[in-house]
């Protein structure tokens, strides 16, 4: 079916709220080769109104306003990117010569397995066939699962920030344990422990809010600093582990800023030392100077 036969029957597009973001660039790149070849394969959608059913957010894709009433709606599962690309190159037409203006068509198809769920088809379609990007599982995860999970949603934060699945999973876990393996898992129904604890978010949140009194917002995205405060974390004997967030938060929101401008700019050599072991150097003096300082 088409766009037009939707819009000539009342039935308007959703989208399912926490789906991944669009991005600008994949939209641009998307009204370039739909100006050129059109829409090769169909979007895949579903009811509104069955999602809705399902306990899932669904929101009108132009207007981003919740849905209540699926009834005179349908929800895309996928093609994001492109169906915002062909509602762009339409409103293009209107600055546009007749003869140099969009004729594409959106094309739709229902999902050809109603007996498998919207969560098992989204799964398929974004992780099997299009691969998420990390933040895109962790999106997943909270728009499927209902149950509260605090560790995921401090995740979150920090990848919807632009850091990475690992580097986000490192400042609230001090390890790479909430993967996107653990989160295809969540996905799907079986949620791991990890997801569930939340012993270790306090002390995630207080070294990466103090890192940013010292350090930039790119620096910080990286593992870089977090893999140096993990080693450190590992480095220190059990009866002072206790204290090691204290005195780690106060050495990070005092860095002074010729310091970091100089770890932040460090470069590796061809031949010599990587960057990761010019910063570890320069942070290792540092921390040394701070402890015998202030302990």
């Amino acid at each position: 079916m088409t766009l037009t036969e939707l819009t000539n029957n009342g039935v308007k597009v959703a989208r399912l709220a926490g789906n991944r973001d669009l991005n600008e660039k994949a939209v641009k790149a998307k009204m370039k080769s739909m100006r050129e070849y059109g829409q090769l394969v169909p979007a895949i959608i579903v009811d509104a109104s069955t999602a809705i059913k399902d306990g899932l957010k669904v929101v009108d894709f132009t207007t981003g306003e919740e849905i209540k009433d699926g009834n005179n709606y349908v929800v895309l599962l996928d093609a994001n990117h492109r169906y915002s690309a062909h509602l762009r190159l339409l409103e293009e037409n209107k600055k546009v010569e007749s003869d140099k203006q969009y004729k594409g068509e959106f094309y739709f198809v229902y999902s050809l397995n109603p007996s498998v769920s919207i969560e098992k088809v989204l799964a398929e379609i974004n992780i099997a066939t299009t691969p998420w990007k990390g933040a895109d599982y962790v999106k997943g995860v909270k728009m499927m699962v209902e149950e509260d999970l605090p560790t995921l949603d401090f995740v979150s934060e920090l990848t919807c920030l632009g850091y990475s699945l690992d580097a986000a999973s490192k400042w609230a876990t001090f390890g790479s344990k909430i993967s996107k393996a653990v989160l295809v898992r969540a996905i799907s129904g079986n949620i791991d422990e990890v997801l569930r604890k939340s012993n270790t978010i306090s002390r995630g949140r207080t070294l990466v809010e103090a890192a940013r009194k010292s350090f930039s917002a790119e620096f910080l995205k990286s593992r870089t600093l977090i893999d140096w405060i993990i080693g450190k974390y590992d480095d220190t004997v059990d009866e002072e582990k206790g204290t090691f967030t204290k005195a780690m938060s106060h050495f990070l929101a005092n860095v002074q800023r010729e310091n970091t401008e100089k770890i932040e700019k460090a470069k590796g050599t061809r031949g010599g030392k990587p960057k990761e072991t010019i910063i570890y150097e320069e942070l290792n003096i540092l921390w040394k100077k701070h402890m015998e300082e202030n302990y």
